[in-house]
């Protein structure tokens, strides 16, 4: 259980579920298939199921990334920054 703001809360990850499920049977389920499945047995409601982040399948990072704010330039000659105390002959092994 999670303790969110002083109530309890469920906290469970779809992907364990899923591979518990796959371990058991050898089927490998969709998510859409395993959250209808929890609901039908009663074991979450539609509600935990919305509030919870990890009962939804991920999606990819593309959403934090989406302007090039955190990009980095990288300048034409990168070796220049290098410090002078590392000579040219220390990669070459």
């Amino acid at each position: 259980m999670l303790q969110c703001r002083g109530k309890e809360e469920l906290s469970f990850n779809l992907y364990y579920i899923r591979a518990a499920i796959e371990q058991r049977t050898g089927q490998r389920l969709k998510f859409d298939r395993i959250r209808q499945l929890l609901v039908e047995e009663g074991l979450v409601s539609e509600a935990e199921l919305e509030n919870n982040p990890l009962s939804k399948e991920f999606d990819g990072y593309g959403r934090y990334f989406v302007t090039e704010d955190c990009s980095v330039a990288v300048p034409h000659d990168p070796r220049r920054f290098i410090p002078d105390l590392i000579d040219d002959e220390f990669d070459d092994e």
